[in-house]
């Protein structure tokens, strides 16, 4: 039992498990019925690795007093919404709307509408919150969830901010009079059963924004003498998962996954973070775009309940470029120990040459040097690779 970890919820039909990696959810006696008739109506239906997190009946693991037990495909690493950019929050909307749209065909809904309920996971969302589906109609206090949630951040993030208590400044005149009609008759359209309607109307909305969007490129050519040594490294220790703090070479993420690597990769700049998922999105690959600040990984993570950047994203490896390559005589230090606490065992570090003494003094402080690539690219620089101490 000390192996598993069974989380605090407010859902009274079950609770999510956590055992030896793998995520379940128990079902409490009363819901079981309820429960496996909407599992197999989402299964012969494909909602399943389309709109849900894949799940399945768990038959290698049972645990008191569930009566009945799914397995869920584990999202990792798993992003939090306040880590996402305006055309993830844009495509989260849509696959949420997609599914309450598809559950009110075979006669389900949903109950809850947060943005937590949903998850980024190998290049398209999922509703992870299985217990959230019913079979009923989707209550209007989803949508009004929804709109509170999804359509606000979409404006704020339009705007240039993460969250605001009066979205409606924001917006025109004209335009908060649109807004006030779509959640009056959005709530409307929900009162009286009309779901389809109701996602009609937000789907328009959030289609506004989209159009104005512009994606701007952020393409880079990737040197040979960058690529070659980090894939030999990777295959030498039989790497599977690097965390990439890409730098201006954000698109070496591509090449990597190629490789069969799973790749995280932090940007704090959003446009970049949404070119890269520009270009990834709707298909299955094993890149994590996330919108984040290395340096600054919890700045908008204010909530002790959420997990920390440094226990989510934890990775065998780390790829750091820029960062240690200034000549400005800064405290490596903090660097230094900001990356020792992303990785489990080791580094690449892009480095100039003539290489700083207090860097790689720094750099000994937390790790052992193991080598150093042997070409340069970008006329003066080289990877340095080093093991965690």
């Amino acid at each position: 039992m000390n192996d598993i970890t069974i989380l605090n919820g407010s859902d009274p039909a079950g609770k999510i498990i956590l055992s030896k990696d793998k995520v379940y959810r128990g079902i409490n006696k009363d819901f079981v019925i309820e429960y496996t008739m909407i599992y197999y109506n989402c299964l012969q239906n494909d909602l399943f690795g389309r709109y849900i997190i894949n799940t399945k009946i768990a038959d290698d693991f049972k645990l008191d007093p569930f009566f009945l037990i799914f397995e869920h495909e584990k999202v990792k690493p798993y992003t939090y919404p306040f880590e996402w950019t305006l055309l993830m929050a844009i495509d989260s909307a849509y696959t949420t709307l997609n599914l309450v749209a598809s559950l009110d065909k075979i006669g389900l809904g949903l109950k809850d509408g947060h943005r937590f309920n949903i998850a980024y996971h190998k290049g398209n969302f999922h509703w992870i919150d299985f217990g959230s589906i019913i079979q009923y109609k989707t209550f209007s206090w989803m949508f009004e969830e929804f709109m509170d949630a999804f359509i606000n951040a979409i404006i704020c993030m339009a705007n240039g901010t993460y969250h605001s208590d009066n979205v409606t400044s924001y917006l025109t005149d004209t335009d908060e009079k649109k807004y006030t009609h779509l959640r009056t008759k959005v709530l409307m359209y929900a009162h009286e059963g009309a779901v389809a309607e109701a996602a009609q109307l937000l789907y328009q909305w959030i289609h506004f924004y989209e159009r104005k969007m512009k994606i701007v490129s952020h393409h880079s050519s990737i040197p040979e003498a960058v690529l070659s040594p980090l894939l030999h490294f990777a295959k030498d220790f039989q790497i599977k998962d690097i965390l990439l703090i890409s730098g201006d070479l954000s698109t070496i993420c591509f090449p990597l996954a190629q490789n069969n690597l799973s790749v995280t990769v932090f940007h704090e700049n959003p446009e970049c973070v949404d070119f890269l998922y520009s270009q990834i999105k709707g298909k299955t690959i094993s890149i994590t775009p996330v919108y984040i600040d290395f340096l600054n990984p919890n700045s908008k993570n204010n909530e002790p309940r959420w997990l920390k950047a440094e226990e989510r994203f934890a990775t065998e490896m780390v790829v750091v470029f820029q960062h240690f390559t200034t000549i400005n005589p800064i405290d490596f230090a903090p660097l230094v120990k900001k990356l020792k606490a992303f990785t489990l065992r080791y580094a690449a570090l892009e480095v100039t040459y003539p290489y700083n003494t207090a860097m790689i003094t720094a750099i000994e402080q937390e790790f052992d040097i193991m080598s150093i690539s042997t070409k340069f690219y970008h006329q003066n620089k080289k990877l340095l690779f080093v093991k965690a101490k």
